[in-house]
């Protein structure tokens, strides 16, 4: 997963605040991904079951032709099926619901636990174990579940759209499908120019407030 923040300059409770938001992102994306893949294991088992009913269907009316309907459907389940044996969609689905549990107890564990710095380095420590066993992130997805957590924990509104990041309807509709890995590199670019804009911003007030002043 994307770190949020590791700067060394933040105190101690900041560092854990943006810990905990990673480890609550983590189990936002590991969720969706084990859900997508329990659907996708779902509709492979009822387009086979269909295509069961299809094979019956030809016996029983042998020399007659089947219905250009029954004969997508069998292709797209054959096709579902084969994909299945080789992705292995229910061991991938148990394989995030495994992450997103593993997150889950750390994000207990930080909230019952101490806040100090020894603390924060065992949990940092438990946190990288956790995404050793990852499997690559799904960049976009991942920066869909950051927008939900931010509003979620109410990071909404016009003073906080430059923390928001942006993409575009393909790049959501295919979140679960390519691993975008660029993305995440031009959503920071934008974060940096957005803070840029922000510190110039200031810096042109407080010039005008020296000026009034003298």
């Amino acid at each position: 997963m994307t770190v949020e923040s590791t700067d060394g300059a933040l105190s101690v409770d900041e560092q854990l605040h943006a810990l905990k938001f990673d480890v609550r992102r983590s189990c936002r994306y590991h969720d969706r991904r084990r859900a997508y893949f329990d659907i996708l294991h779902k509709v492979t088992n009822v387009l086979t079951i269909i295509l069961a009913g299809s094979v019956v269907f030809s016996i029983a009316h042998e020399g007659s032709k089947d219905p250009v309907w029954l004969v997508c459907i069998a292709l797209v389940a054959s096709l579902l099926s084969a994909v299945d044996l080789v992705v292995g969609y229910a061991q991938k689905a148990s394989v995030h619901r495994e992450l997103k549990l593993r997150f889950a107890e750390l994000e207990i564990e930080i909230l019952t636990g101490s806040e100090d710095d020894p603390a924060l380095k065992r949990y940092t420590v438990t946190r990288l174990k956790i995404e050793k066993d990852e499997p690559p992130v799904y960049r976009a997805l991942d920066i869909l579940c950051r927008n939900e957590l931010l509003i979620a924990e109410g990071y909404e509104g016009r003073e906080y759209e430059s923390l928001m990041g942006r993409l575009t309807g393909y790049e959501r509709l295919t979140a679960h499908v390519f691993r975008w890995s660029d993305v995440a590199a031009a959503q920071e670019t934008r974060r940096e120019n957005a803070a840029r804009k922000a510190a110039k911003k200031l810096r042109l007030e407080s010039d005008k407030n020296v000026a009034a002043a003298t």
